[in-house]
């Protein structure tokens, strides 16, 4: 019943219901442009959810647009109106909010269609398979001293269906890979 946002909150703390890994503060200012790509090797064991969700999230606190508009209180007119039109407006800017991290992007995946989206093929419980998937397109500039974290959750609550919990994934650590679409500033990775 948790959000990704929520289990995206705290990556220094253990969490059962995801799997976290953080970067060392970046050095200087990487921007993010293009389609990042996840791999895992992964296993599926009791419950019935058939995804795998990778969230990409900026770690540091900053001021950051959420998405929402906010309308100025004063009108600003352009001309004369006319019948229907009265020729002004409200100045609009992009809310904010300061806040400890922010989902840059993320990505889905239907195990059961790992190979096709027009082909079903199902998992053997237990069994460990390789998972490749791409995330959103961004174009996202990270700040010096944030973290890049990537978190590895099975149902995305607000992006997937919604199925029972309970279901159980393992990942082989040393078998996954994150590829970051980089513009400059690839040195300040370290």
């Amino acid at each position: 019943g948790r959000t990704a946002d929520q289990l995206a909150q705290d990556v220094t703390t253990t969490d059962p219901n995801r799997l976290a890994y953080l970067s060392e503060p970046v050095r200087g200012q990487v921007r993010l442009s293009g389609t990042p790509k996840v791999r895992v090797k992964a296993a599926f064991a009791a419950g019935r959810s058939p995804y795998l969700t990778a969230l990409l999230v900026d770690y540091g606190t900053d001021t950051r647009a959420t998405g929402g508009v906010v309308f100025g209180q004063e009108p600003v007119c352009y001309g004369q109106g006319v019948p229907g039109d009265t020729g002004c407006s409200y100045l609009a800017r992009h809310a904010t909010e300061t806040a400890p991290y922010k989902i840059i992007t993320r990505g889905w995946l239907d195990v059961r269609n790992r190979h096709s989206a027009a082909r079903t093929e199902l998992l053997k419980e237990g069994r460990f398979y390789d998972f490749g998937f791409d995330l959103q397109p961004s174009d996202y500039v990270i700040k010096p001293g944030h973290r890049i974290g990537v978190v590895l959750i099975s149902t995305d609550r607000d992006f997937t269906l919604r199925f029972p919990a309970g279901t159980r994934v393992s990942v082989e650590p040393g078998a996954g890979s994150v590829t970051l679409p980089l513009v400059g500033g690839r040195d300040a990775l370290g």
